[in-house]
């Protein structure tokens, strides 16, 4: 019997069974986004994305994951969730105002 690896957050990097990671589309579907534009990103990363940014800022200004993590607004929240357990279910708080 081989245990099973785990797969990581697009976002934070950290390991999770893949049962536990959360679709994210890029490219919001709302903005024309598809399935080939999804990427398995934990509920904590997922949360915190969506708590910061309209789908009109993910389609336009950071519709990659590879763009999303350079993003300057979750570059401390990114640095912070790396560091958790992957058991952590905090929930994020609602920023003033989302970018």
């Amino acid at each position: 019997m081989h245990e099973l690896k785990p797969t990581p957050c697009g976002l934070c990097g950290r390991g999770f069974d893949k049962s536990d990671l959360t679709q994210h589309h890029c490219l919001p579907k709302a903005k024309g986004g598809t399935s080939e534009d999804v990427v398995l990103i934990c509920s904590q990363c997922h949360g915190m994305v969506h708590a910061t940014y309209t789908n009109a800022t993910l389609a336009s200004v950071y519709p990659t994951i590879e763009e999303l993590r350079r993003a300057p607004e979750l570059t401390g929240f990114i640095k912070w969730a790396r560091k958790q357990p992957t058991t952590r279910r905090k929930r994020n708080k609602q920023r003033r105002r989302r970018i």
